[in-house]
């Protein structure tokens, strides 16, 4: 079973990749995605909102400016741009669950 880290790590990987398929590998079928936005609920949901979402990331230069984990929580605090946009300020909280994210938020100020 992967520790919170490495589920951490594994995610930020796929999302590099601007691939939904590989970044939805890493939830639950059962997660929760909270935005400001909406609540998407299960596999198929999530994956909608990464198909719209990561190709705005292409060549996005992410700056972290915290990650914490604690217990199976981690915490990350970022911001960064790229030609599409510029994130001034995003957090993300992960909850983890057997090797997988169970849930997830998100929150940012994007321009």
């Amino acid at each position: 079973m992967n520790n919170p880290q490495t589920v951490f790590d594994s995610h930020m990987d796929a999302v590099a990749t601007l691939n939904p398929e590989l970044v939805i590998q890493d939830y639950t079928s059962d997660a929760i995605f909270i935005t400001p936005d909406k609540t998407y609920k299960g596999k198929d949901e999530i994956f909608q909102f990464y198909q719209e979402f990561l190709p705005n990331f292409k060549d996005f230069d992410f700056i972290t400016l915290k990650q914490e984990v604690h217990d199976n929580i981690v915490y990350f605090v970022w911001h960064g741009k790229n030609e599409h946009i510029a994130v001034q300020l995003a957090t993300d909280t992960y909850i983890t669950e057997n090797g997988k994210i169970k849930q997830h938020t998100f929150a940012g100020i994007i321009n």
